[in-house]
């Protein structure tokens, strides 16, 4: 085996106010509740899966380019309201924009998610996974392989949201990583 020593240092978080969100998008109902659960149920499910093979071996590429609009950690507080800090990284960019494969991957979730809208998950193997949510469109099904650069999706402004952009987020299994070291510099 290998052994690497790291250093862990501490670290600031930023605080984003987002305001003008539909109520049912901050509090939402008892209907919405049970269809968010079973939502992250699923996706906790996929989270799980760890897969042979390195695809994300040589690296991240950015899967849309535009102003960083929200940063990985940044706690959110909606409509006045603090909530759980975001675990992405947003990109601004108008509706239609090409959104592409940041690594190569296998499509395990095509689907429209409650609060991230209509949302694909690629597998990279070893339980690493790119998240792409708020899209406008899928460019690809569920169970496809994609390169890195295929142009996968379209950006968008579904689920909650203020305007369009890419929620761009990288998961190790169910622990979120922030996407910004592991991309080149913009």
């Amino acid at each position: 085996g290998e052994t690497r020593r790291i250093a862990v240092a501490r670290r600031e978080w930023n605080v984003q106010r987002i305001d003008g969100l539909p109520e049912r998008m901050v509090t939402p109902n008892e209907a919405d509740l049970a269809r968010i659960r079973a939502e992250q149920a699923r996706v906790a499910e996929l989270r799980r899966l760890d897969t042979p093979g390195a695809r994300f071996a040589d690296g991240f590429a950015w899967p849309v380019r535009g102003r960083i609009s929200g940063v990985f950690g940044s706690q959110r507080i909606l409509n006045g309201e603090p909530r759980a800090p975001h675990l992405g990284i947003d990109i601004a960019a108008p509706t239609g924009t090409p959104c592409t494969a940041s690594a190569p991957g296998r499509v395990l979730l095509a689907a429209d998610l409650y609060f991230n809208g209509l949302t694909l998950i690629l597998d990279h193997g070893h339980g690493v996974q790119g998240t792409y949510s708020h899209l406008s469109r899928f460019l690809v099904r569920e169970g496809q392989e994609v390169e890195r650069g295929a142009v996968i999706a379209e950006v968008g402004a579904t689920g909650r949201v203020t305007g369009p952009h890419l929620d761009y987020r990288i998961n190790w299994l169910a622990t979120p990583v922030d996407p910004i070291p592991l991309l080149p510099p913009l």
